[in-house]
């Protein structure tokens, strides 16, 4: 008995010494420069802090292992009140590296990363994150050179809660980088896009490359990454018609919320993924567009669809034509796809089955099933299915119990068990924080409903769908919502959503200033742009442009109130301010 105690109780006291030793020695050491934070030799605990100010052309690579209980931080001062610009860039390496409120704004760098998950190509970062941390116009002087923003290498990074706006050169936004046969399991998570226009070529039209998210890439694109990408919230990015890129294996997309881009999610190459619970939002803009399925076994349930206006490669859903003997760089005959429970309203072109702008594309999709999927117009004008003639005997595509209120067809007979009409769903839109439409209390859809696909057990607001009754399109009839969809000001660094409770006149970016009056609040602007006011419970009360060297003059109640002005370059400033009268 006693020999045993004395041994466990040695144990204890060796494990209290050990962990003692690294509160010790784990240290919280302010830097100024990159060079103290490259040559430090750091251990796991130890937080780095980057003084207030501005960095200028400095260089960071940071090589350390912390562990899953100490990681090593490295950390701005204040948040977001480290500015890095002119060519500096990040890069780290090593295990349990946690990367917080960095600002990298208005920089030059040209033709390298922004941001590296590795310091070199056989240094690479797992189990690391970035988070809190925004890059804002840090583009090259010439917009030909192709660069990336932010690399992910390794596997089981995380970046979240991260702003990226206004890119203007080529390239793409943020890569996940594979290698074959490797799992990445990276996590993309709660942030926020912004702005991107489009580089063209002599005929005006957009160049490859300039994607917002791209996982993988043709050489890796049969490699299962694993890649979740979750509530981020994509505005107004239009590069090219790729915003989202899948490009390998089993990858997630889910809560996520599109606001006019002029895009798509699209999965472009790999197999295996699934869309889940997306929001797009078109708002009557161009070309905008949703979901683009090329591949096999991909699964896109839960969708909302608005106001899309886009066509061809970018209707809302589109599903493409493959090639024979495709090369891994060209187009993949779908099969197997799965589209179900998604909504559409208003959209120029809801479904487009079996599309290709290539005669040399033969291959219909098969074995794929489009299945209680709601499109809901308020017009008969919308196109609610297109279906190309091309190899027609050849395509095997399931129809089963979609509600479609009215609308045209395009090369589409359907019977009365592939397409349902004469339900009157009584659609009304709902205050979510982007209002959608969802049934009414007295929708014709009460009692119409289905038992089939037993995995799909909730709606796109995460209200229960039981084994006994699931309602067409996106959304139940009724239940407890568990599931918000993205807020724009919620998501993103919090530096870049910051706001101010002084009531004195405020200047943000230079480009504005208010003042309060008698009556309300009187509104400078020194740039062109557009401004939005909020009430606190989210509706937005105002939306006009703005234009240069002007003065607006709103008259408000008593109360608390969001201002938020977006100049015509994508810089966006929002703030607080009280009504006290």
């Amino acid at each position: 008995m006693y020999p045993t105690f004395f041994f466990e109780m040695k144990k204890i006291i060796f494990i209290l010494v050990f962990f003692c030793c690294i509160s010790v020695y784990a240290e919280k050491k302010f830097v100024v420069t990159a060079s103290a934070i490259n040559n430090g030799s750091w251990i796991a605990g130890d937080t780095i802090v980057l003084k207030n100010g501005t960095w200028t052309n400095q260089t960071i690579a940071l090589k350390a292992n912390g562990t899953a209980t100490n990681p090593i931080v490295l950390m701005a001062e204040t948040q977001g009140k480290v500015i890095l610009t002119g060519n500096s860039r990040l890069s780290f390496s090593g295990s349990y590296l946690i990367v917080t409120g960095l600002f990298f704004k208005d920089g030059t760098l040209s033709g390298s990363d922004v941001i590296s998950f590795r310091t070199s190509a056989s240094e690479t970062a797992t189990y690391c994150t970035l988070k809190n941390t925004a890059i804002i116009n840090y583009n090259p002087a010439d917009n030909t050179v192709d660069s990336k923003w932010v690399s992910l290498y390794g596997n089981s990074n995380t970046v979240e809660h991260c702003s990226f706006e206004n890119k203007t050169n080529s390239g793409t936004l943020m890569v996940v980088w594979l290698n074959n046969g490797l799992s990445a399991n990276h996590s993309i998570s709660n942030n926020y896009f912004g702005y991107r226009n489009p580089n063209v070529d002599a005929n005006g039209n957009e160049l490859n490359g300039q994607e917002i998210i791209r996982i993988g890439d043709s050489s890796t694109s049969m490699t299962t990454a694993n890649v979740t990408v979750n509530g981020n919230y994509f505005e107004k990015c239009n590069g090219e018609i790729e915003v989202v890129s899948n490009k390998s294996c089993g990858n997630t997309y889910i809560n996520n919320l599109f606001q006019e881009c002029k895009g798509m999610l699209t999965l472009r190459h790999g197999n295996s993924c699934i869309v889940e619970g997306n929001y797009f939002f078109g708002n009557g803009v161009s070309e905008t567009g949703g979901v683009r399925i090329i591949g096999e076994n991909h699964t896109v349930y839960n969708n909302y669809f608005e106001n899309l206006r886009g066509s061809g490669y970018r209707a809302a859903l589109c599903i493409v034509r493959g090639k024979e003997n495709s090369a891994l760089s060209e187009y993949y005959q779908v099969k197997n796809a799965l589209v179900a429970f998604n909504t559409f309203v208003n959209c120029s072109q809801a479904f487009n089955i079996n599309y290709n702008s290539s005669s040399s594309l033969t291959l219909p999709p098969i074995n794929t099933t489009i299945a209680h999927n709601h499109i809901f117009n308020s017009s008969s004008s919308y196109n609610n299915v297109t279906v190309d003639q091309t190899n027609i005997s050849k395509m095997s595509v399931t129809w089963k119990n979609n509600l479609m209120n009215q609308g045209r067809y395009t090369d589409f007979s359907y019977t009365a068990s592939q397409v349902v009409t004469g339900k009157d769903a009584k659609m009304t839109q709902v205050a979510t924080s982007t209002p959608i439409y969802e049934p009414g209390s007295t929708s014709a859809l009460k009692n119409y409903s289905t038992t089939e696909y037993a995995n799909i057990t909730t709606d796109i607001r995460g209200r229960l769908r039981t084994a006994a009754s699931k309602t067409p399109g996106a959304s139940q009839l009724s239940g407890t919502v568990s599931i918000s969809m993205p807020v724009k000001e919620e998501t993103g660094a919090s530096f870049t959503n910051s706001i101010t409770t002084d009531t004195s006149p405020l200047t943000s970016n230079k480009n504005w200033s208010y003042t309060l009056t008698a009556n309300g609040v009187e509104i400078s602007f020194q740039t062109a742009g557009s401004i939005n006011l909020y009430n606190l419970n989210g509706s937005n009360i105002l939306a006009q442009k703005a234009y240069e060297n002007s003065t607006l003059s709103i008259n408000l109640p008593k109360g608390l109130y969001l201002l938020q002005f977006i100049n015509n370059q994508g810089y966006k400033s929002i703030e607080k301010i009280l009504i006290k009268k």
